[in-house]
């Protein structure tokens, strides 16, 4: 895309898979230090499983992801590469705008969070809002339009990363929505690479132990495998506690969050198979390979689920395709067990 703004020098437009790892991949590229996407989501243990119902303004919505570790992600990824991340949000658009400008004035990205409804590269509904995404300004004119770095949100799998204009006005209002869920906040990354160092065996093993842990022994049922059992069981309800508008709106929103909705495709399991991939070799342990394998396949599986969806809003046979769908969750369930089983017995 072009653009009269140019971004900082040794800034990339990297092509990625999800906003958050896709961001940090750019800073980390930028100060000299190029990790894989897959590898900053497996060193933060950021793979995982939750279903939440939630009641935004008069409608039901089910939230179905396979994200985890949320609280610390950033705390633990700095932990595994040595670099200092520190979440920083406020409640004050101005003084969020004036930490922004001083990075631009001497040539630093920042990494921040926004509502997707209100950044203008985003085509969506009015009425659609999430403040959980990620990106990085990158760029400035020196005046009142700053330069955004993100990529394209309407392709499963590798998504192109591209540069966007975006006024200081236009920012702030995506930065500082109140929408739920997941608001903003203002909220922005700093980050202290002097302690940098690559991950090693210890920092991996680390991590895929912690990985297996929350996805094993959740502290409540709707995370990890109890989560992705729940859904099997749950999915078979919905016909009875939705309206026909709701149940296809939720069926549909199974597609987003698998496929399309920053994942990688297969919810995130494509992505941790790669960084099991990759950490094999690293480690020199081929025993990673085989629970990679498992993971995949269990990606392949939320595919499935995904794209049983794809035509909700116009399928007549939805209650088939439920059935169809809680089946799948229990295999999935199954399969991703023995790859964490599988697991376990490496790292430890």
């Amino acid at each position: 895309m072009k653009t009269e703004i140019q971004p900082f020098k040794n800034f990339k437009a990297l092509d990625g898979y999800h906003c958050i790892t896709n961001s940090l991949a750019k800073i980390f590229h930028f100060n000299g230090h190029p990790i894989s996407e897959d590898m900053l989501l497996g060193l933060g243990a950021g793979m995982g499983f939750i279903y939440w119902k939630m009641k935004l303004g008069n409608t039901t919505s089910v939230f179905i992801g396979g994200r985890g570790n949320h609280k610390e992600f950033f705390t633990d990824l700095g932990q595994r590469t040595g670099v200092k991340i520190n979440s920083v949000s406020t409640s004050s658009a101005s003084k969020a705008e004036g930490v922004l400008l001083k990075k631009m004035n001497t040539g630093e990205p920042l990494m921040m969070f926004g509502d997707m409804g209100f950044l203008p590269w985003f085509e969506f509904p009015e009425e659609y809002h999430f403040g959980g995404h990620s990106f990085v300004i990158c760029g400035y004119d020196g005046e009142e339009t700053v330069l955004a770095s993100d990529m394209d949100p309407k392709v499963t799998g590798l998504k192109k990363g591209f540069f966007q204009p975006v006024s200081l006005k236009e920012l702030a209002k995506a930065r500082n929505s109140e929408y739920k869920p997941f608001p903003p906040k203002n909220a922005f990354l700093e980050f202290d690479f002097q302690g940098f160092h690559q991950p090693g065996e210890v920092d991996i093993y680390t991590s895929i132990a912690q990985c297996v842990e929350l996805q094993m022994n959740p502290p409540i049922k709707n995370l990890g495998i109890k989560g992705v059992r729940l859904s099997s069981k749950e999915i078979l309800k919905w016909p009875d506690i939705f309206n026909e508008a709701e149940l296809r709106m939720n069926l549909f929103g199974l597609y987003i969050y698998f496929e399309i909705g920053g994942t990688g495709g297969g919810c995130f399991r494509y992505m941790y198979s790669r960084f099991l991939k990759e950490s094999a070799g690293i480690c020199r342990n081929k025993g990673l390979l085989g629970p990679a394998e498992k993971i995949y396949h269990a990606g392949e599986l939320y595919s499935n689920i995904g794209n049983l969806f794809r035509e909700a809003a116009v399928q007549n046979d939805l209650y088939d395709r439920i059935k169809v769908a809680s089946e799948l969750f229990k295999n999935i369930a199954e399969l991703e067990e023995e790859a964490y089983s599988d697991l376990l017995k490496i790292v430890n």
